[in-house]
């Protein structure tokens, strides 16, 4: 996947980032990727599939049962999230897509498989936000007005917190909405994420008042599977950067993230 961006090595006002600061964001993000990395090498792709066909069951839901049998078996939390539930999601997908399983069936699995993130701890669900306004600010995840495009939000949500971040979810949020959030409360980054479903003309509508609504405008990154079309998506949006890599969104931003259970860093504005 390419990542484009807009600008050069600079803060989101402009200040050039010092090599101090740069090298430990490069750092802290190095150490989370070498452990994304392990995890997707212990990938059991059979455990995957058995939980796909949990989800799909048409009669019951042993999603929960499956879930459970994975964490006693030793399965990290982070990695059912990050890694199990998108392969079964994608599976699933995939056989709608080949007409082995219906749209119906696809949508009740996605939303078993949903609701089994909040089974794994307060990471995954949809809360997790701050409203302390001295607090820091963290990022907000705008999610298009796709209905069926929530499932892969949750999971990037979660992920930005066990990195540490304080996130907001801003779900099919109107114009208005999206204003007052701006208008409010100050972020050190703007994440989209967008399904292939989505125009352009919306996308670049919300990157406008995103930028509108700030005084001090954030970082606006866009991702989903919006960026596998033939097309600039961030030219054509006017975003400052695209990608599908949450880390790499965060090191665009300037923000150091740190490993669970430490504190978390961000190159603070003054």
């Amino acid at each position: 996947m390419a990542e484009q961006s807009r600008t050069n090595r600079t803060d989101p006002l402009g200040a050039v980032k010092s090599p101090s600061v740069d090298a430990l964001a490069t750092k802290a993000l190095s150490l989370v990727a070498e452990r994304n990395a392990k995890a997707a090498q212990d990938f059991d792709p059979d455990v995957g599939t058995r939980l796909r066909d949990a989800a799909a069951e048409s009669s019951h839901n042993p999603v929960p049962e499956v879930i459970n049998q994975m964490l006693e078996a030793g399965i990290p939390a982070e990695s059912i999230a990050c890694i199990y539930i998108p392969y079964a999601a994608r599976q699933m997908g995939d056989d709608w897509c080949d007409d082995t399983l219906s749209f119906a069936r696809v949508t009740i699995g996605t939303a078993r498989l949903q609701a089994s993130l909040r089974t794994l701890g307060a990471d995954w669900a949809s809360h997790g936000y701050s409203e302390d306004p001295n607090d820091d600010k963290g990022v907000v995840a705008i999610i298009a007005k796709d209905p069926f495009h929530t499932l892969g939000a949750m999971v990037l949500c979660g992920q930005l917190r066990r990195l540490g971040l304080s996130v907001r979810l801003a779900m099919g949020a109107t114009s208005q909405e999206l204003r007052a959030i701006f208008v409010t409360t100050r972020f050190d980054a703007a994440l989209i994420s967008a399904s292939s479903s989505e125009s352009l003309d919306s996308l670049k509508e919300c990157v406008d008042v995103v930028r509108q609504s700030s005084s001090i405008c954030p970082p606006i990154i866009i991702g989903g599977n919006i960026l596998d079309q033939d097309a600039d998506v961030q030219s054509l949006t006017g975003a400052d950067y695209t990608t599908n890599d949450p880390l790499k969104a965060l090191e665009h931003c300037g923000i150091t993230t740190v490993t669970p259970n430490e504190t978390r860093h961000t190159e603070r504005r003054t």
